[in-house]
């Protein structure tokens, strides 16, 4: 099947790349692309024609759902071409026209077992926050803070695989935004275990961040 695919995302997983981005053909829906392996891995740069955040791309492809996230998709025969650029000033539009806003039933940077397994909303959300913060935790991992839903809920320590913060934060800048439209998803299982605990946790993640 043909995709055209506006790329809102292109963050770092285990050594490859997690694009993914808005169905142009069904704007309220997400496209992630994954590795053709049944366990939904990282692509590498030459598999989307090395395109970036706001590009689009067209490519023959076929879905392959993992666990929550029923919205990943394989690229067929290397068929991946970027065909244009799009602008940040679309960013609105797309927010508007994109089917889910929400975080999960909660207001944690986790879900725990029961929560993540009542899950039936996508796995990709798009939220408009405010009073962002990004910065590097003590062990060096990226994490962004912000306020969201009117500045009700203040959300802490969820973690940030958008590489184009890695070399200010990793040089210790704490990174300061007045307001963003972020990209932020759950993973496709429960990928953690409390070791204090023992509670199974999945944790989400922010992909990408556009200051607005």
């Amino acid at each position: 099947m043909r995709k055209r695919v506006l790329l809102l995302a292109v963050s770092c997983k285990e050594g490859g790349l997690c694009p993914g981005g808005i169905d142009l053909d069904h704007p309220q829906n997400w496209i992630r692309i994954v590795k053709d392996d049944g366990k939904a891995g990282a692509v590498q740069g030459h598999e989307i024609a090395f395109a970036k955040p706001l590009d689009v791309i067209e490519f023959d492809g076929r879905p392959m759902p993992q666990g929550k996230q029923i919205e990943n998709w394989v690229i067929d025969n290397h068929s991946c071409l970027k065909k244009e650029s799009r602008s940040k000033n679309e960013l609105h539009q797309i927010y508007n026209n994109y089917g889910y806003h929400g975080f999960w039933g909660n207001y944690k940077a986790y879900l725990n077992e029961s929560e993540f397994d009542r899950i039936s909303a996508p796995s990709e959300s798009i939220l408009k926050v405010s009073n962002v913060e990004i910065y590097a935790n003590e062990r060096g991992k990226g994490k962004i803070d912000f306020d969201w839903d009117g500045s009700r809920y203040r959300i802490k320590w969820i973690s940030m695989t958008d590489q184009d913060f890695y070399s200010r934060i990793n040089a210790g800048e704490r990174i300061h935004i007045a307001n963003a439209y972020i990209v932020i998803s759950i993973p496709k299982d429960i990928d953690y275990v409390n070791p204090s605990t023992g509670e199974r946790q999945a944790y989400k993640f922010v992909s990408r961040v556009f200051e607005i």
